[in-house]
């Protein structure tokens, strides 16, 4: 009978510790932000900070992990600006490859998908 009781009480206690488990993953969303020059610019590789700025709650979260063109960070789901600086690999009309300055930026983006949320954001070159 005692082993009755105790084998209970473990199932109890195992059921009462899963089922309080917060869920964390309702609350991220992963955002894909991808850097273009134009049709005639193509973007080869990008060195650059992303920064980005909750609009609610003003969270800054940055990142510099671009592969390409494109950088992807996880967030809170919600409203986001966007300024990007840095310095990108551009090929020329000609096929010469050029260092280039540029920046970007948004005053609002959302980020609210459960998936892959992605923005294409257009480059004001500084050079």
């Amino acid at each position: 009978m005692k082993h009755n009781v105790l084998f209970l009480l473990l199932i109890a206690f195992t059921l009462l510790f899963t089922c309080c488990a917060p869920v964390e993953d309702d609350i991220f969303t992963t955002a894909r932000i991808t850097v273009t020059g134009g049709d005639d610019v193509p973007v080869t590789g990008v060195q650059a900070q992303v920064k980005l700025t909750n609009v609610n709650s003003r969270q800054v979260t940055t990142t510099a992990d671009f592969n390409g063109a494109s950088a992807t960070v996880e967030l809170l789901r919600g409203a986001y600006q966007i300024d990007i600086e840095g310095v990108a690999t551009c090929q020329t009309v000609d096929n010469v490859i050029r260092m280039r300055q540029f920046r970007c930026q948004s005053d609002y983006e959302e980020f609210i998908g459960r998936d892959i949320n992605e923005v294409t954001l257009s480059m004001i070159f500084l050079d």
